[in-house]
């Protein structure tokens, strides 16, 4: 059948089996009722046919697959064509559900063992997943649960939850009994039993050790080699590994117990998180905002984790919008008006699918063509429906404003790219992202050096009280900045309204893009802005004997508890460094300041001190430093109550794995807290 023919035909069921209505012909024939069961499998099955292409649906319907094609146009079609994003290859998920079905068709009129057979089949028809695993992924599953060996969370879980459970693996493909494997899945199962919060710290069972006991390094053939015998999941926990295996050992556990987790790529690091309830995911081992995920439904960050989580979560409004989509898909060849119709009803009924958004961008930009205006209204709706997500919302816009820009007048241009930070300005998102990469590929659109440096210091106006002006900033020193001109300064000072050039009043203008850059642990953004504002300029530091290894402190960022008038947070970075710098808070009970690595640690020590003298060096003991590994949980490695420091604190063999430091002043004094130097020395590892 050709949905697009004269005709206008698409599927019903009905009591004998499906009949052929007609397409809709007018926009008042497109309204639909999501829980009209009848209605969602008509369009399920119009979508399917048309994913599926006429041979493959040929084969489906017809000969000896005619069975299971009649008898899936039931539930099992629901949970497939309804539980998220299909996969690439929809004729090799719909052998795998034919599969499951054949092997288990009692077993799946159990609603739990169904949703997890198309939770199977919709993932394991990704590419480079072997279809004929699928089935041992499925009695993995269905006889732990049926043992009452998951936990009990797994039994609430619907389609598309499980999908994040099932595809288990080794950086989100499919990994055999030599990896994380069912082998490895059966042994976390019995071995790692949790609460769903404590999976984010099951990663810590297993040893960070870059050479095993013999003296071979993670990074070579012959780590595991002597242990080959062990399963994976146990020789990981007894052997140990890096970031890698750690972070795969505590996804799996979680997954392996029925509960939904990633594994994601950072820089030079690899993470996971877990879903600790419903609407939130933890990340666990994680050292960056910069996430790579490993197994997404749509896109690969965070925030697109975040998004996708919120749309499948609001099943009516997705499933409606599902059902308007499929419309527009069968009506955009034969009848392009009412299909954008439809599409605008999808996108009504869930605003926030970015890939319907992105959809229906590339439909207009190549099928429709249209006018400016009308484009500017896609782009204005793109932004107000999205904006609270910016990351998403630059996904969409940016096409838009690429599509546009050769047609609008040129001293129109910074205007028109600039709409896209008035609606993010208020929004601080669910997660720092690559703005930088955005404003370049804006940059990129405007041609001209001038017209970049002028929308820099727009850019700069309009975030200048938002989250967003770090990285903004960051982004500047690195295009404008490099060179010595003293124009991008000139430009950045008056997009902070303060005026000035390259002296005192940048640098001072530059505080708020420090602290933001702190306040959301961006490193990058925090390093860059520093080397915008360095000087030669520091305190006489007293002699400071440094321990062994890597000056770990340099290169990280500095967070105070408060800051304040005497406080210098330009200076900040130099703090971490050899020449030392300033930090002051304000006057507090238990003022403090954390310091975060850009790369995990193995410390040495720790040297820390203060250039005051008298009354000022007194306020500010007791000293306590605590180190941690992920900003949260912390262990205390010093204290003292004497003044006058260089202070040094020798943690050899006694902080294998560091992130942070804390440097506090431990009582219950209203008093400010200050230090001139904190360097933190140990070997990298990452």
């Amino acid at each position: 059948m050709k949905l697009c023919s004269a005709p206008l035909l698409l599927f019903a069921l009905t009591g004998t089996g499906i009949a052929e209505i007609s397409l809709p012909r007018t926009e008042a024939a497109l309204k639909v009722d999501a829980t009209d069961t009848v209605v969602r499998r008509q369009w399920a099955m119009a979508e399917l046919e048309r994913v599926l292409g006429p041979r493959e649906w040929k084969a489906l319907s017809n000969g000896p697959r005619s069975t299971f094609f009649r008898e899936m146009q039931g539930t099992l079609l629901d949970e497939l064509m309804f539980s998220g994003p299909l996969p690439e290859d929809p004729a090799k998920m719909m052998r795998i559900a034919e599969a499951l079905w054949k092997q288990d068709r009692s077993g799946m009129a159990d609603r739990h063992e169904l949703t997890t057979a198309a939770a199977v089949a919709l993932m394991y028809a990704a590419k480079d997943w072997p279809e004929d695993q699928a089935d041992e992924r499925y009695r993995y599953f269905r006889d732990s649960r049926k043992a009452g060996k998951l936990h009990p969370v797994f039994d609430t879980l619907a389609t598309w939850e499980k999908r994040f459970v099932v595809s288990a693996g080794g950086n989100g493909g499919w990994a055999g009994d030599g990896g994380w494997g069912e082998e490895s899945m059966l042994w976390l199962r019995d071995h790692v039993k949790l609460p769903v919060k404590d999976y984010t710290d099951a990663c810590w069972q297993a040893p960070y050790r870059l050479e095993n006991v013999f003296g071979d390094s993670i990074h070579g053939s012959r780590y595991y080699a002597p242990f080959e015998k062990m399963i994976h999941a146990e020789r990981v926990r007894e052997v140990g590994g890096v970031c890698g295996s750690l972070s795969h050992y505590g996804a799996t556990a979680a997954r392996a117990n029925g509960i939904p987790a990633i594994t994601m790529g950072e820089p030079g690091h690899c993470a996971y998180a877990v879903r600790t309830a419903p609407g939130e995911w933890t990340p666990a081992y994680s050292l960056s905002w910069e996430r790579g995920l490993h197994t997404s439904l749509w896109g690969r960050t965070w925030t697109q984790l975040v998004l996708q989580e919120k749309v499948l979560g609001e099943k009516y409004a997705t499933d409606r919008s599902s059902l308007h989509l499929w419309q527009a898909r069968a009506l955009r060849g034969g009848n392009p008006d009412l299909a954008e119709k439809a599409y605008l009803l999808a996108l009504k009924a869930q605003p926030l699918d970015r890939p319907l958004w992105s959809e229906y961008v590339a439909w207009l930009r190549d099928s429709r063509k249209p006018e400016p205006l009308a484009w500017k209204k896609v782009h204005d709706d793109a932004l107000a429906a999205l904006a609270t997500y910016p990351e998403a919302a630059w996904d969409v816009v940016k096409d838009i404003e690429v599509a546009m820009i050769g047609v609008v007048p040129e001293d129109e241009r910074i205007p028109f790219l600039l709409s896209f930070h008035n609606a993010i300005a208020s929004h601080k998102g669910p997660v720092m992202w690559d703005l930088p990469k955005a404003l370049g590929e804006q940059a990129k659109m405007l041609g001209k050096p001038a017209a970049e440096l002028e929308f820099f210091e727009q850019v700069v106006s309009l975030q200048s009280k938002s989250d967003w002006l770090a990285p903004v900033v960051a982004w500047g020193s690195e295009r404008f900045g490099k060179g010595g001109d003293t124009a991008w300064y000139e430009a950045l000072g008056r997009g902070l309204s303060t005026g000035g050039s390259a002296g005192d009043s940048t640098r001072k203008a530059l505080r708020p893009a420090i602290l933001a850059a702190a306040a959301t642990d961006n490193v990058e953004a925090f390093q860059a802005l520093a080397r915008a504002v360095a000087t030669d300029d520091g305190p006489k530091l007293p002699p400071m004997e440094p321990f062994p290894g890597e000056l770990l402190s340099a290169g990280g960022l500095i967070r105070l508890s408060t800051t304040s008038n005497w406080d210098a947070p330009e200076s900040h970075a130099a703090v971490l460094e050899a020449k030392g710098g300033r930090l002051h808070t304000d006057s507090e009970v238990n003022p403090h300041v954390v310091v975060r690595f850009a790369k995990l640690g193995e410390l040495s020590g720790i040297a820390f001190t203060d250039t005051s003298t008298g009354y000022n060096a007194s306020r500010i003991v007791p000293l306590k430093v605590s180190v941690s590994e992920d900003g949260q949980g912390w262990q205390e490695v010093f204290r003292t109550e004497k003044p006058g420091g260089p202070w040094r604190i020798d943690l050899t063999g006694k902080a294998p794995r560091v992130g942070w430091v804390k440097i506090e002043r431990d009582d219950d004094r209203k008093e400010v807290f200050h230090l001139s130097a904190i360097h933190v020395y140990g070997r990298r590892l990452q």
